[in-house]
């Protein structure tokens, strides 16, 4: 009814045609929304007593890296996966104690530094948390382990079909003590199926343009390897795994950044990572291979894509010193930060902790760093302007083949 009179108010407004013919673009969606808030109350939660426990499905535990990471989302109560966040919460469901606990247990990551790095639960919420005592590059170090934690928790939530949203404490996060410091808060809840009544999904992006095919070979959106079993044995380095191919060096570029099936804000934004606000440029990924510099570009043409642009080649000089920097590894996925404050630096972990999954998933032999100064100071002159960490690979021989 609210839908039939807005498209009454629209064509009164001289909007009728475009709104009939054009519902589904991104533009007037938000126009609709907009308008429908104005005359739609808000529905208040129910209270907890009067919510029953979610049954989590079995099947998340055999839910594959790359289906995890294709229907990975966040959530809202506003029972419209195409107006805000694509995931939607339950009202009438809620979650345990216990399978909040289980799932802060599964969220482990592989850790680069001894400090303080915490996930603290409190009812429904989690505090994620850093020592207030850290500073330079240690201090850099641990929110990118921040970061990897909070992805950590999302691909937990995706694999299990339990919500999550974020709570922002600001750009760089927020004091809450002498000696902790919090970067963000994470709600979890019970989730709708959102994917046509599942949770999970292996589409490509959802666009009324179809995808944009790229100049790499196409992501897999589903795999033999479970999310929670990888991110269980999951460590820095794998060094008795395979050497990378083309179609592998894709792979993972999509994991670190490749587009998915949801929207954000009625656009379809999906990603393999969440983004600040929606914001599509907080950092870069970038390959090195074949001794040319790539940037990774998944967006092009108002489309989803998945492809490598040439930045330039790699002089001599800095051929020698990534040599003698990084004996084992002879192709890089970099990850760079385009802005000053700490929501790069989660962001990066995102990427870092993908890459890692996606790597052993594939057994591949791989080396996760965090850079120190004289590491970044050679990438920096190959032509990424604020590195932060890179993913080491040893790479079939032969040049790499963009289609």
């Amino acid at each position: 009814m609210i839908r039939r009179n807005l498209l009454k108010l629209l064509a009164i407004l001289g909007l009728g045609s475009v709104a009939i013919f054009s519902i589904e673009s991104s533009f007037m969606r938000r126009i609709i929304y907009k308008i429908e808030d104005l005359f739609k109350p808000m529905a208040k939660l129910p209270p907890d007593s009067e919510r029953e426990e979610i049954n989590l499905l079995s099947e998340g535990y055999t839910a594959s890296v790359e289906m995890t990471l294709n229907s990975r989302c966040t959530s809202d109560y506003d029972e419209n996966p195409k107006k805000f966040h694509w995931g939607m919460f339950d009202r009438t469901k809620k979650l345990s104690d216990a399978q909040i606990e289980k799932i802060v247990h599964q969220a482990k990551i592989p850790r680069f530094t001894g400090g303080k790095v915490e996930i603290r639960p409190k009812r429904n919420v989690l505090n994620f948390v850093i020592d207030n005592h850290a500073s330079g590059l240690l201090r850099d170090w641990m929110m990118v382990e921040s970061g990897m934690q909070q992805q950590a928790i999302g691909l937990i939530c995706a694999a299990r079909g339990v919500g999550m949203v974020f709570r922002s404490l600001g750009h760089d996060g927020t004091i809450i003590s002498d000696t902790d410091y919090a970067t963000i808060k994470i709600k979890l809840d019970a989730m709708k199926p959102t994917y046509e009544g599942s949770f999970w999904s292996s589409s490509p992006p959802m666009v009324t343009k179809p995808w944009l095919r790229g100049n790499l070979p196409e992501p897999v959106r589903d795999g033999n390897k479970p999310l929670i079993s990888v991110l269980e044995n999951l460590k820095i380095e794998n060094r008795g795994g395979k050497r990378s191919t083309d179609e592998s060096v894709s792979q993972l570029l999509w994991a670190a950044r490749g587009r998915t099936p949801h929207f954000y804000k009625s656009r379809p934004w999906g990603m393999t990572i969440p983004t600040c606000r929606g914001e599509q440029n907080i950092s870069n990924v970038y390959l090195i291979s074949d001794y040319k510099l790539f940037r990774y570009i998944n967006w092009h043409r108002n489309r989803p894509t998945h492809s490598l642009k040439v930045q330039g080649e790699i002089e001599i000089d800095s051929q020698n010193e990534l040599t003698k920097l990084f004996p084992l590894g002879n192709c890089f996925i970099v990850m760079g930060k385009n802005d000053n404050f700490a929501r790069a630096l989660w962001e990066v972990g995102y990427q870092l902790l993908n890459l890692m999954l996606q790597a052993q998933a594939l057994d591949l032999a791989f080396k996760a760093i965090l850079l120190d100064e004289n590491q970044k100071k050679t990438f920096r002159t190959i032509g990424i302007m604020d590195p932060v960490a890179a993913l080491l690979l040893k790479r079939k021989s032969g040049h790499l083949e963009i289609l």
